[in-house]
């Protein structure tokens, strides 16, 4: 499909008819961040200024109502910055999705290849930052495979073992996709034993109760040994509480040594408790990403931090997490927080306040109230709901894993719900 036109709406100024293919490049930026502002307004306009000089360029997009009022504007602050940057006049390079810059056929024709290739949506751009401490080599002599954990772990500090603690996942209640707790403690932590004496079991309790009471219909699945107490695991870390703090992204390298542990079930979602404080934050999604035979998968958990006043509604933070660690907010969601300087250019979290994955105030945590960007939508173009999870019970007719790329890295952002893609990288972790 071709985007070009070679005539403009009478009374609207001039197109560019600088026969250079990279000045047209230059203002794909904008042209890009015009058509996404269409997709979000349909019915309002928007127009893209060019200014292009001697390899430097302005470029600047406008949208509104009034086609003659996004012209107006654009026009102005093209102008504006092209003369301080000395990049010449500025021309109508499109008009909502037509681009009417001048340029030769096969000029034109390069042009639409890229623009064909930058509207090709990407879900590999939409995943975790790699880092070289995020991912977990199987040959590690500290390795060990989760159908290993009760007869190969051991306590390293001889004072943890004592009685109610256990460092494996123990046998389960039920064989489904379930949540299971990680109580975690740095080398130098003084055992304040949430795990035994009650504190773990009762957040995650009173979160899957909040759930329940926000949804009217849905909590998490979690994981009960078959005395129905809530199954808590034990992990010290290698780790001084201060090496942690100091450490670039201390999160991953805690969900990292969880899976360098063991814990990467297929059909289990982490929710990882450190007993103390982690700089300043309440609770931050950690990855480790298994170096299989199969192939990489990388295993997302939520991670909570239960130091100084973080005991206080430590459910919260645990639901948020691990709404994040299933994929959630996906970037098309309506009201996705915008970044226009990140590389994704927005972030997982909601714009208003209120909702527990809200970017500041979660106010009273409502879970989707108004069913419109992660839970029980109807958003065809945005296929993730959290309502279809497999780790939330009742479960639906069409439950969904946590969504996948085809290297199974969790991405934020899917067009399309691949289920057996997300099937078949958890089958990579029965090697």
């Amino acid at each position: 499909m071709y985007f070009f036109f070679s005539d403009s709406k009478a009374g609207l100024k001039e197109p560019g008819k600088i026969n250079n293919l990279q000045c047209a490049l230059n203002a794909l930026d904008g042209y890009k961040e015009a058509l996404e502002y269409l997709k979000k307004n349909p019915k309002k306009n928007s127009v893209v200024y060019l200014a292009c000089l001697d390899g430097e360029w302005s470029w600047y997009w406008s949208g509104s109502n009034k086609i003659s009022k996004a012209h107006k504007t654009a026009l102005k602050n093209c102008s504006k910055n092209s003369k301080k940057n000395g990049n010449g006049e500025c021309f109508l390079f499109s008009e909502n999705d037509k681009i009417v810059w001048e340029l030769s056929e096969e000029k034109k024709v390069s042009l639409n290849q890229v623009i064909i290739k930058l509207n090709k949506h990407d879900e590999n751009k939409y995943t975790g930052w790699p880092h070289p401490y995020q991912f977990v080599n199987i040959n590690d002599p500290r390795f060990v495979k989760y159908t290993d954990q009760k007869k190969k772990l051991i306590y390293v500090n001889q004072n943890d073992d004592i009685e109610g603690r256990y460092l494996y996942d123990r046998e389960d209640k039920s064989d489904d996709f379930q949540v299971h707790a990680i109580y975690v403690l740095a080398s130098d932590s003084k055992d304040k034993k949430y795990d035994v004496n009650g504190v773990i079991e009762r957040i995650v309790l009173k979160g899957n109760k909040h759930l329940k009471y926000k949804t009217k219909e849905k909590s998490f699945r979690l994981d009960f040994t078959k005395e129905g107490k809530l199954d808590v695991s034990f992990l010290r870390l290698p780790i001084t509480k201060k090496e942690l703090n100091n450490h670039q992204d201390g999160t991953t390298l805690i969900a990292a040594e969880a899976v360098r542990n063991g814990f990467y079930h297929p059909k289990k979602l982490y929710s990882i408790f450190y007993q103390d404080k982690y700089k300043r934050e309440w609770g931050q999604v950690g990855s480790g990403t298994i170096e299989t035979p199969n192939g990489d998968v990388e295993i997302v958990s939520g991670v909570v931090y239960l130091g100084g006043e973080g005991r206080r509604d430590a459910y919260i933070p645990h639901l948020h997490e691990l709404f994040h660690a299933l994929g959630f907010v996906q970037l098309c969601a309506p009201a996705a927080v915008i970044e226009k300087n990140s590389r994704w250019g927005k972030n997982d979290h909601l714009t208003f306040a209120g909702d527990i994955m809200s970017n500041n105030d979660s106010g009273n945590g409502n879970i989707d109230s108004k069913r419109k960007h992660y839970y029980g939508h109807s958003m065809k173009n945005c296929p993730m709901d959290l309502r279809k999870s497999v780790f939330l019970e009742p479960t639906e007719k069409d439950p969904q894993h946590v969504p996948r790329t085809e290297n199974c890295y969790k991405t934020q952002w899917v067009e399309v719900y691949n289920h057996q893609r997300s099937v078949d990288c958890l089958n990579r972790l029965n090697f």
